[in-house]
């Protein structure tokens, strides 16, 4: 896909900045001695390996390609994902690869924001499978934050770390062993991105976002969370309709392969791992009782929408594969258009008349036709 012209509605960051802020802010880790730390690693390559055969062996996904597995610490988790953020911004082309322009002081700012952004979420992620950095992705798991959450939830090491590889390699083969999903996502961020509008004012839309996720933050502080509740994160106060529209068909994209991923590592876990129950009960209970400061940083970026993904997707995708098995719901990787709207990942059996009983070929205001 060609870059745009450019995108003024992209903001210009400093990504020197960026990465010095993100390596400031970033707390350190559990202590570990350095021969403990080197066996973290092992273990961690070692259980990506076995989870990526037992993922394929359940879900029928064959991975096309090679992909790369990197165990990280938090500093170079922030710096992998700079790298595939510039990457994509330049591919929008809001930023030339080769340009050596003075920094201006609004670059400054936003990268000061960026790595404190990243600091926080380094801190919290446990793996990733990131799409931006490479043509084919690559595998992230961020060992001190494993090692940091088996200990405070005391957790069998063993299960927990190859529990979590089962998640992540299911994002690794959702995302290449099914040839057009890589291509579909990012042609939905492109599309997000061109249909920003150019008078919107981003600065009066942070503010809002602020004060609504502090003033839930609060409430939720005292009166305990809510499952249903408006969206306070930063990209609802500052879009346009189309980019609502966009914004709608990758909350649908990232539901189903989150809650195919939880799905799957459940299901790998009743034949795989003897405590999945305890490592389930535990650490739903850890999602759901953030800290103060913890609650006001999800609503501003959004990250409770992301909890309730969780929730959503896996419903889905347990009533179908019930009903349907999972031959049935591997109907969904066929093309873009069998992919599940928001309203049918609430209602899986409108998904199921639409692509199993073949009531309609085409959801409502899916893109179609992009791999």
């Amino acid at each position: 896909m060609a870059p745009p012209a450019g995108n003024p509605m992209l903001p210009s960051v400093d990504w020197q900045t960026a990465a010095s802020c993100s390596r400031a802010f970033s707390r350190g880790g559990p202590r570990m001695s350095p021969e403990g730390a080197l066996d973290v690693v092992a273990d961690l390559h070692r259980h990506a390996r076995t989870a990526i055969d037992l993922v394929t062996d359940y879900t029928g996904l064959v991975p096309a390609t090679t992909v790369a597995v990197d165990v990280v610490d938090r500093v170079r988790w922030s710096r992998i994902n700079i790298a595939g953020f510039r990457r994509l911004l330049i591919e929008l082309g809001a930023e030339d690869a080769g340009a050596n322009a003075p920094v201006s002081a609004a670059a400054k700012l936003t990268g000061v924001q960026t790595g404190a952004v990243l600091a926080f979420l380094s801190s919290r992620v446990l793996g990733q499978f990131e799409t931006f950095s490479t043509d084919t992705g690559r595998l992230l798991f961020v060992a001190p934050n494993i090692v940091e959450v088996e200990r405070r939830l005391r957790l069998p090491s063993r299960e927990f770390r190859l529990w979590i590889a089962v998640h992540e390699a299911a994002h690794l083969n959702q995302f290449t062993a099914v040839p057009w999903m890589r291509e579909h996502f990012h042609h939905l961020i492109h599309t997000f991105f061109d249909a920003a509008e150019p008078d919107r004012s981003t600065a009066s839309g942070l503010a809002r976002a602020v004060r609504r996720a502090l003033a839930t933050a609060r409430e939720e502080e005292q009166h305990g969370p809510r499952d249903e509740r408006p969206g306070a994160d930063v990209m609802s106060a500052v879009t346009s309709p189309e980019q609502r529209e966009a914004i709608s068909q990758i909350q649908a994209l990232m539901t189903l392969l989150e809650g195919h991923a939880e799905s799957v590592m459940d299901g790998v876990g009743r034949t795989a791992i003897n405590h999945v129950a305890l490592l389930r009960r535990r650490f739903d209970r850890r999602r759901a009782n953030p800290t103060t400061l913890q609650r006001f940083l999800r609503q501003l970026l959004g990250l409770d929408a992301k909890m309730r993904q969780y929730a959503a997707g896996r419903r889905f995708v347990d009533q179908v594969v019930a009903e349907h098995g999972v031959t049935g719901f591997n109907r969904v990787w066929e093309r873009p258009e069998h992919l599940p709207t928001e309203t049918e990942i609430d209602h899986p059996e409108q998904w199921v008349a639409r692509v199993l009983q073949g009531q309609g070929l085409t959801a409502p205001g899916l893109a179609a036709g992009h791999g």
